[in-house]
């Protein structure tokens, strides 16, 4: 059973996304921070992260994070989530970000399984 682990402050997010996965047959982890989620690699050693891009701290974060993380662990996927094509006007690359997927938010889901299995 591979393993998502979930970074991202929104509960809602956290707890629908989590659970399809998990009907899909997937083992899954959570965090609402970007710091419990890096903790948690190392305790689980998740087969792909799906991860935020705006937490409350700053809104790229998560940008950042993928960076961190694709340091520390390179092999890992990491899918960004994010609804900032609609929503904020960020200036980026996806070509600078540190992730092999981007995800629109809301999320389909069907899409979602798909490229998690291409992954994993």
């Amino acid at each position: 059973m591979s393993k998502i682990l979930i970074i991202d402050d929104d509960l809602d997010i956290l707890e629908t996304t989590g659970s399809l996965l998990e009907y899909e047959g997937f083992e899954i982890h959570s965090a609402d921070t970007v710091e419990k989620g890096i903790e948690k690699i190392g305790e689980i050693s998740p087969d792909l992260i799906l991860l935020d891009v705006m937490f409350p701290e700053k809104k790229t974060r998560g940008f950042e994070a993928a960076g961190e993380i694709k340091s520390k662990y390179p092999k890992i996927p990491i899918f960004v989530l994010t609804a900032i094509n609609r929503e904020y006007a960020f200036d980026f690359d996806k070509e600078d970000v540190q992730a092999e997927e981007f995800i629109n938010k809301p999320i389909k889901i069907d899409r979602l399984v798909k490229l998690i299995r291409n992954y994993v």
